[in-house]
């Protein structure tokens, strides 16, 4: 066969390899890509990261604060020392209080109770609450002071006293008074009520007034 005979017969070979092979090069395999691992983006501080479906962390993930903690996990006022300091009266008895979030309870002759606690909200809506717990409202007096620095603000009410009375008790008690001081503070203010029925409550005040002039910041 001659070179030019030859090169005839080669050339559409050629070509024709060429195109199977571009064909090959563009048809798409026949499973999926594999796909690259994804890095994990990090949390921002402050994030949550995902949990599992049983609620919790991923393993060995510190424990993220407050948001995550079980409820009724919160501090009780035990946990928090009171900033102020007082001085019992005597003749006053400390007793175990209905509620941990009392800092103080007291027991005072003729059936009066003293609590000490803290919560939030504006001085004036606490003194209203306090008022709201009485009918027959026949005396409400309003007083404000200072001790050592401090912001005192005195309700002294009388009648029938239907706000829960003493040990949780429901019904309504007649002839009953309450003192109430609210110290106010940087954090939630702190909040002195002695309750008990009117008579003994009136005997009582003198020892009461003494106990909030001894209140001085720590």
């Amino acid at each position: 066969m001659s070179i030019r005979l030859a090169s005839y017969v080669l050339l559409p070979v050629l070509f024709l390899a060429g195109g199977w092979a571009l064909r090959g090069a563009d048809r798409a395999p026949d499973g999926p890509l594999p796909m690259p691992p994804a890095s994990s983006p990090a949390l921002a501080m402050g994030d949550v990261p995902p949990l599992d479906h049983a609620g919790r962390l991923p393993p060995n993930h510190p424990p993220v604060g407050g948001a995550l903690a079980p409820p009724g996990s919160g501090p009780s006022a035990s946990d928090d020392p009171p900033a102020l300091t007082w001085k019992l009266p005597d003749g006053w008895q400390e007793a175990k209080g209905p509620s941990a979030m009392r800092l103080a309870t007291y027991q005072v002759p003729g059936g009066v109770e003293v609590s000490v606690s803290r919560a939030g909200g504006t001085t004036d809506a606490n003194i209203q609450r306090w008022v709201g717990q009485f009918d027959d409202v026949g005396r409400e007096v309003h007083a404000e002071k200072t001790v050592h620095g401090v912001r005192v603000v005195s309700v002294d009410v009388a009648g029938t006293y239907v706000g829960g009375g003493m040990g949780g008790r429901t019904e309504s008690l007649r002839n009953w008074a309450m003192v109430g001081a609210v110290l106010e503070s940087r954090s939630p203010s702190y909040f002195f009520k002695m309750t008990g029925p009117a008579a003994a409550v009136r005997a009582a005040l003198p020892a009461f007034d003494r106990l909030v002039d001894s209140i001085e910041p720590t």
